[in-house]
């Protein structure tokens, strides 16, 4: 688990990779504030990793662990189809089971990184017969006369294509004209099998490409893996913590709006890395709601001389929510108040 060290806004309405130029200079300048010996190593997605990017920061000297907009899984598609010299990801048996291999490659190392993928498989299987079923009530239209212009077919056929870009491109679809070229007749629709099979074997396949090529194989992985830690960070940021929506309308109230957001990370972050210090790996989101059941009430009476007492006490913690706060070293949790009027 990490913080953050410093936080910068900038502009909306940005596209991310344009923004990694500025970002460097930020971090080479805090860097030097924070006295740091080493220079950071940026670990990017795809989103970032264009190919202008990746040479801004070897310009600059930066290590990176990204993987590649293109499609470098292609090019090993016979090791992903064996997994035959790939380790295992002992800490995550079962579906979850993560499988690499490292590979030298110039003066960088690729990392042939492949999983189960039970939600990309699920999500693919889904948008196919989501793509499929479209397809086929543009057959019956055509094939009942509901629709039979060739133009009319033709802007269905590519709005469909539009719909489903991932899916689609492994479909051949054709309109069988008639022979004044006017009228649709029926509509063929064919898998290309061997593509097909390849986006089966790459489902839930990526390369790591990185310039660190001596470091090992497992910390390649763990480095990389740290984006997960950083996108969970920005998911409580938004959600748990309110950074969104965002209503201020000046910068220095939502330089101020971002700068509590960010020190409220910290504290869930402190209790979530304490709780995982001692054995507990529940996110915030758990913790918040185990606990959100353990009330404090305020009773309110009137005595026989007239006298308003406010009495302010705690429900009694169940058995997992004593656990939490046993774990987190809390033993005062807020005892009784009574305030007499």
């Amino acid at each position: 688990m990490g913080y953050p060290l410093f936080s910068q806004v900038y502009e909306g309405n940005q596209s991310e990779p344009q923004t990694l130029d500025e970002v460097l200079d930020r971090l080479e300048e805090d860097s030097n504030k924070s006295l740091l010996s080493v220079k950071p190593t940026i670990v990017a997605d795809k989103g970032i990793a264009t190919k202008d990017n990746i040479a801004l920061l070897e310009s600059r000297g930066f290590d990176y662990m990204v993987v590649e907009r293109k499609k470098t899984q292609k090019d090993y598609i016979d090791e992903f189809s064996s997994l035959e010299g790939f380790s295992k990801n002992t800490e995550e048996e079962g579906p979850d089971t993560i499988y690499f291999k490292k590979i030298v490659h110039e003066d960088k190392a690729r990392l042939l990184v492949a999983s189960a993928a039970r939600k990309e498989k699920a999500m693919d299987a889904l948008k196919e017969s989501r793509f499929l079923e479209d397809a086929g009530r543009l057959k019956r239209s055509i094939v009942k006369g509901n629709i039979i212009l060739a133009s009319k077919v033709n802007v269905r056929i590519g709005r469909l294509l539009q719909h489903y870009p991932t899916v689609a491109k492994y479909y051949d679809i054709e309109p069988e004209i008639d022979s004044n070229g006017e009228k649709v007749l029926d509509l063929l629709i064919e898998k290309r099998q061997v593509k097909r099979e390849n986006r089966n074997i790459l489902t839930g396949c990526y390369v790591i490409e990185t310039t660190h090529k001596d470091m090992a194989a497992e910390d390649i992985l763990k480095s990389y893996h740290s984006l997960a830690r950083v996108e969970s960070a920005f998911k409580s940021l938004k959600t748990d913590l309110g950074l969104r929506p965002l209503y201020h309308h000046k910068a220095s109230r939502s330089a101020a709006h971002l700068f509590i957001s960010v020190l409220a990370y910290h504290l869930l972050n402190t209790i979530e890395l304490a709780l995982t210090q001692k054995g507990e790996h529940k996110r915030w989101s758990t913790i918040r709601d185990e606990l959100s059941t353990h009330m404090r009430t305020t009773v309110i009476m009137t005595d026989s001389d007239g006298a308003i007492h406010h009495i302010r006490v705690s429900s009694s913690p169940e058995a997992h929510q004593k656990k939490i706060y046993d774990l987190l070293g809390i033993k005062d949790r807020l005892g009784k108040v009574h305030l007499k009027l």
